[in-house]
């Protein structure tokens, strides 16, 4: 018996034995496979993957982007089409303006970069297991990707918008309708519009899967929301208030008659009573702020910031802050519901609210304001007037702006709302088959000479773009280009930080075709070296663009823009700081070929295929050549300088 318990016992032991040996050859061979595996793709991305819905597995980092530079061609080169019925709009990749390369600004972008960049990390990043999870995960099929980008989505709807309109029918809430002293109704109306919503939302998924056909537009009901029934019940209300006396609106000592017959005139029914489920009488509000217009102008103050000029070691501007205000008009709405529709009162009153400017006259005491840190400056000669007129008008705006120490200073909020109240002119923009007047004509050139002044004066640039191609107002002293700073309301923008112990302040003057940018401040023995400006891969401008316009007579041919040749720039940035440390960044500009643009008037629109033919069947003059002066080593621009290097 003992003799079998130890036969039994011996044969287990061997078994385990051998069992082991087995789990610890295959588990090596597993390993040893898996990590043959991973150098096999060591600089491929993993098989599998997929961006969007192409394969991208087994490329290099170069393959993948020369890839999808071919798969987003059609974007670069037509952009959206979207069509309904034998009409077709197009979503450009750039809206291009007529006359200020300003204008121009990108709708779609991607970030070609960043995208491999995410391909060949992915099965590379986390723990052991989240890496070889992704790596299986690729070889099932189930790594997609989708690629970095970003588009106006706010801009393509204007461009349908203002291409579709015509053939829309608003739906309209019922009403009322005064005529002689009497209320009546007017009928709701269901109207028939467009699914823009839809078109966009399919837009996106194009952009994302990167297969982009024609995207069919369909049409869909606006229904009203208040209905005749709604307005018949408010019907006595109305006629009442028509009938009321006339009414006066007060503020301060200053008063502003208004006949009953004006202020019928802004009664809506609206929902608002019992947790806004029922129809109540109330006033419309932008009908309010039109019969208000007398009284803002002579209320509204713009806040005024204080400022402090110097010229040369003496103070010879100084301009205390001063609070702002302006008629609210939401508030005032709210007041004159209760006061003259539920109490029937003759006097109004109009609710103000104050604008506090960003900074207070003390914040100017002893700031360190005492000398001249550097100056960036930029010729604008063969502007037009409407472009010379904005360019003074934002310069004065960036003049006397004061930037706190650790501040970042952005120029988009500096500048503030471009629009014609703060004296801005607008320029002509091709949006698909129309030309539309857009504001901003004219900034970059502020955006521009603040880049310059910011680089003299040795503080860190944070946030530069260039523009999407050349232009001849920002070429360098030496004719090239590649110092420019491009900018358009919300992005993108141009920033940098005063990393000073002192404030820092900006002086603007414009001295005939001459526009400066003076930073002054306290120096701090940081010293500044800037390389002279290098450009290489010069690419024609390609055959000129010929875009149909019922805007134009037929056969007329107006041409809104020259050629201009693709090229790429790039010049060293190095601050020395009295501490040792030094901080160096080359800015790379990419810019692409742009071909002349003509609009060419027509009795109708071609179809697409003949819009197609008629683009391209007239060759573009070619630009001024560039000098070339490709580095030997090509610049390679750090990851935080990234989106210098994108086009926009």
């Amino acid at each position: 018996m003992k003799k079998r318990l130890s036969f039994f016992f011996q044969l287990n032991v061997k078994w385990w034995v051998h069992g082991l040996i087995i789990f610890f050859v295959l588990l090596l061979a597993a390993v040893s496979a898996l990590q043959t595996y991973a150098w096999l793709q060591r600089d491929k991305i993993y098989p599998g993957v997929k961006v969007g819905s192409f394969p991208m597995g087994g490329l290099t980092q170069a393959q993948a982007e020369e890839t999808l530079q071919a798969t987003i061609e059609p974007i670069r080169g037509q952009g959206l089409i979207f069509s309904w019925r034998n009409r077709t709009i197009t979503v450009p990749n750039i809206v291009s303006a007529t006359a200020d390369p300003d204008l121009a600004y990108e709708v779609i972008s991607y970030d070609l970069a960043k995208t491999v960049q995410r391909l060949k990390s992915f099965g590379r990043q986390g723990s052991f297991l989240a890496v070889w999870r992704d790596r299986l995960s690729a070889l099932m099929g189930q790594a997609e990707i989708e690629p970095i980008f970003s588009w106006r989505q706010d801009k393509a709807l204007d461009i349908l918008k203002s291409n579709l309109s015509s053939l829309e029918e608003p739906g309209q809430n019922a009403g009322f309708l005064i005529q002689d002293q009497e209320v009546t109704v007017e009928p709701e109306r269901v109207g028939l519009v467009f699914d823009y919503e839809a078109a966009i939302s399919e837009a996106e998924g194009q952009l994302l899967n990167l297969i982009f056909k024609p995207i069919a537009l369909s049409l869909k009901q606006e229904a009203p929301t208040i209905t005749s029934s709604y307005v018949n019940a408010l019907l006595p209300a109305a006629q009442a208030f028509l009938a009321g006396s006339d009414v006066t609106v007060n503020y301060a000592s200053s008063t502003w008659p208004l006949k009953r017959g004006q202020l019928a005139e802004t009664l809506e029914p609206r929902f608002g009573g019992n947790g806004g489920q029922e129809v109540i009488l109330g006033l419309a509000q932008d009908k309010l702020s039109e019969l208000l217009l007398p009284a803002r102008q002579a209320i509204d103050i713009p806040a005024q910031e204080p400022k402090f000029r110097l010229a040369g070691s003496k103070a010879v501007e100084f301009q205390a802050s001063v609070i702002g205000r302006e008629v609210d008009i939401e508030a005032t709405r709210k007041l004159w519901e209760q006061e003259i529709i539920n109490k029937g009162a003759a006097e109004l009153s109009v609710v103000v609210s104050e604008k506090q400017p960003a900074k207070q006259v003390a914040d100017l005491n002893n700031l360190g304001i005492k000398e001249l840190l550097g100056v960036g400056k930029s010729n604008f000669k063969g502007s037009p007037r409407n472009r010379r007129h904005n360019i003074a008008i934002g310069a004065a705006a960036a003049n006397g702006t004061l930037i706190a120490p650790g501040e970042e200073f952005s120029l988009l909020k500096t500048l503030g709302k471009v629009d014609a109240a703060a004296g801005y002119l607008p320029e002509l923009v091709i949006k698909g088959n129309k030309t539309v007047p857009e504001y901003g004509g004219g900034l970059c050139q502020i955006g521009t000479t603040t880049f310059r002044g910011t680089l003299a004066a040795g503080l860190p640039v944070t946030e530069r773009q260039n523009h999407s191609y050349t232009v001849s107002y920002y070429f360098n002293e030496k004719g090239l280009p590649g110092t420019d700073a491009t900018i358009y309301d919300p992005r993108p923008d141009y920033r940098f930080k005063n990393d000073t112990a002192n404030y820092v302040l900006i002086i603007t003057r414009i001295e005939g075709d001459i526009i400066f940018f003076e930073y002054w401040g306290t120096k701090d023995g940081r010293q500044v070296e800037q390389s002279d400006v290098r450009v290489w891969d010069r690419i024609g401008a390609g055959p000129t663009k010929l875009i149909e316009t019922l805007d134009l007579k037929p056969g007329e041919k107006k041409c809104t823009e020259t050629a201009h040749a693709g090229i790429k720039a790039a010049f060293d940035y190095k601050i020395a700081y009295p501490d040792g440390q030094v901080a160096a960044t080359t800015f790379t500009s990419q810019y692409r070929p742009w071909p002349a643009v003509c609009l060419i008037g027509v009795e109708k629109l071609s179809t697409e295929e003949e819009a197609k033919e008629s683009e391209t069947d007239v060759a573009s003059p070619e630009p001024a050549p560039l000098p070339e002066t490709e580095p030997e080593n090509p610049p390679v621009v750090a990851p935080e300088d990234a989106s210098a290097a994108i086009i926009n």
